[in-house]
Order: C-alpha cells, then sequence, then structure tokens
C-alpha cells in the first residue's frame, strides 16, 4: 500500500489506480460532508469526489 505522498505523486503523473485510491481514502470524510437535514445528499458526494479530483492536480508535494 502506497503513502497518500506516494499517491498523490503517482496521481498527477495519471495513475487511474493511484487517482482511486485517493478518492477511497478519502470516501468516509465526503459520504459524512454529504449529509444534510438528515438526508443524504448525492449531488454533494460527486460534487466532493469532482473537488478531491480536481485538487489533485493542484496539490503541490514539498519535499
Amino acid at each position: 500500500m502506497n503513502t497518500l505522498k506516494d499517491d498523490f505523486i503517482l496521481a498527477k503523473a495519471g495513475s487511474e489506480e493511484a487517482i482511486e485510491s485517493i478518492l477511497k481514502r478519502f470516501s468516509s470524510l465526503m459520504h459524512q460532508q454529504s449529509w444534510r437535514n438528515g438526508r443524504y445528499d448525492q449531488d454533494c458526494y460527486q460534487e466532493c469526489m469532482i473537488a478531491v479530483y480536481l485538487a489533485i492536480s493542484k496539490f503541490e508535494i514539498k519535499e
């Protein structure tokens, strides 16, 4: 299993497996944020996934 740092490096290089791994890592947080007024909001979950996906390209790793 790769570290989160490794996954970000691989994802920025285009690895679909690394992107999937990152999305899985944050899945529970995205699900948690998708509950609104006692109801699950699927659109919110999808927006969270898109936000994480777009953030991968903007994320900078500093050594």
